[in-house]
């Protein structure tokens, strides 16, 4: 009985000393790891209670929550979490998260007749919404083809079951989403590939709050270790793709596919030439507030644990 009491005294005390932290995603295969750790209670053991929330309105929306302090950490695309710092967020980048590049699909839906990547010339582009990596990616893409888009040319859907919703009209649109997240539309014949755009930075970010950086840095760090020893933990496994394949109802020669693609972070740091290579594709992508001189980026970006 005396046994019995002493672990529950433990687990009031546990329970006491564990600091909340509200971190956001998207529903999306890349952040599996996170609720491994949940489930695995890895979090809780590193005295970190994570209280996880989807988004399935993507970078944009999860910029707004992090501005209004309704989340501490969020899993950001990388040129969205740099545009919205450099436009005033008052958070910063704690760590890249997926180093690997995003593939993004530009997408149209299959009742049109646009079949090639010169046929978008012209034709809109549905985005989540402002600032969100379809948003970014939407302008980066046609500017890289050499054709004006302007605010006019986009249309806010809030997420992909929105897009989708539009793109079922007459009149035709683009969209971009990562790849393997709309494979399923486009197998089933609702949406058409027409290409495909690739960044050349790491995919997605962990960024925090100034406000709770400075609260509880220790506990981030401790956040962080955990997190990386989950990706390395999923990156060894032999059979995660078919873990990928069963919770994301994903046919497993996809899953296999994407994880062969993928690689998360354990440690390595965003560079300067990174950021201003990133920096530099937002505003030849014609995004306004970016500093004219790309000097310095990482003191106005990053954080950095060890020297604060």
């Amino acid at each position: 009985m005396k046994h019995r009491f002493r672990h529950i005294r433990e687990a009031a005390e546990e329970e006491t000393t564990l600091v909340p932290l509200r971190v956001a995603g998207v529903p999306e295969h890349f952040n599996m790891p996170w609720l491994l750790g949940l489930e695995r209670r890895a979090f809780v053991r590193a005295g970190v209670e994570v209280k996880w929330r989807t988004v399935p309105e993507g970078t944009g929306a999860m910029c707004k929550l992090l501005r209004e302090g309704e989340v501490d950490l969020a899993m950001l695309v990388t040129e969205g979490a740099v545009r919205d710092i450099l436009n005033g967020n008052p958070s910063r980048i704690i760590s890249p998260y997926v180093d690997t590049p995003l593939t993004w699909g530009v997408h149209v839906a299959a009742h049109t007749r646009i079949e090639a990547p010169d046929h978008l010339h012209g034709v809109p582009y549905a985005i989540s919404r402002p600032n969100s990596g379809s948003h970014l990616a939407a302008l980066s893409y046609a500017r890289a083809k050499g054709w004006p888009v302007g605010e006019s040319d986009l249309e806010v859907v809030n997420d992909l079951k929105g897009a989708l919703v539009r793109m079922s009209k007459p009149e035709p649109i683009a969209f971009l989403w990562e790849k393997f997240t709309t494979k399923p539309y486009v197998d089933e014949g609702t949406l058409r590939k027409v290409d495909e755009y690739t960044t050349s930075w790491p995919s997605f970010v962990i960024v925090a709050t100034e406000a709770v950086l400075q609260a509880h840095p220790k506990e981030i760090e401790r956040l962080l270790k955990v997190i990386r020893d989950q990706v390395a933990g999923v990156m060894a496994k032999k059979t995660a793709p078919e873990v990928f394949a069963q919770r994301y109802k994903m046919p497993l020669t996809d899953a296999q596919e994407w994880f062969a693609g993928v690689r998360w972070n354990t440690g390595a740091l965003l560079d300067e030439p990174t950021l201003e290579r990133i920096v530099g594709t937002l505003k030849d992508a014609g995004f306004p507030g970016l500093p004219d001189a790309e000097e310095g980026l990482s003191e106005r970006l990053l954080w950095r644990f060890a020297e604060r």
